[in-house]
């Protein structure tokens, strides 16, 4: 009973990644859904509950200059930000270990730099929130590529093509 959109788009993970959460974040605010995306190499798959209609095609459309300040937003907050900042973090001994002969457990070191992360993201030119953010944004995600592509489509160099959701039901 929930509605799908689905996103065919050969562009790769690494740009559909970035772009599933830019939309989940729009339709979140647009339609005040919880919207579940999944991602792969080829395409974008989100479920829409308690949706009455429908949304557009048009609404995985996003301006060039609009999206990437979206996905910065959306990435905040998520998982592989908070991985890579510990990463990060490590790599510049702010997370120093109790003993050094032995290795923290894994849920202690996420413990720590989640409260160093909760310190840190207050200021918002912190060097290693500053790093972490360009690592997901650069070397996990295709931003650029993200970017580069939404322009393609407003200049037409890339065809999108919106089929009726209701006859594709039927």
């Amino acid at each position: 009973g929930d509605w799908r959109l689905a996103i065919h788009s050969p562009f790769g993970a690494q740009v559909n990644q970035p772009w599933s959460l830019a939309l989940t974040a729009r339709l979140r605010e647009t339609h005040g859904l919880d919207v579940q995306a999944m991602h792969s190499d080829d395409g974008i798959v989100l479920r829409l509950p308690d949706a009455d209609d429908p949304p557009s095609g048009q609404a995985a459309v996003f301006d060039p200059a609009e999206v990437e300040e979206r996905v910065r937003d959306e990435v905040g907050g998520s998982a592989l930000f908070a991985s890579r900042f510990r990463e990060c973090a490590a790599r510049a001994l702010l997370l120093p270990k109790r003993n050094p002969a032995r290795r923290s457990p894994l849920w202690q070191q996420r413990q720590r730099a989640a409260q160093l992360l909760g310190v840190a993201s207050q200021y918002g030119s912190f060097p290693v929130v500053l790093e972490a953010m360009r690592e997901v944004l650069q070397d996990v995600f295709d931003v650029p590529g993200l970017v580069q592509l939404m322009r393609d489509v407003e200049y037409r160099r890339v065809e999108e093509r919106f089929p009726d959701a209701r006859q594709a039901i039927d």
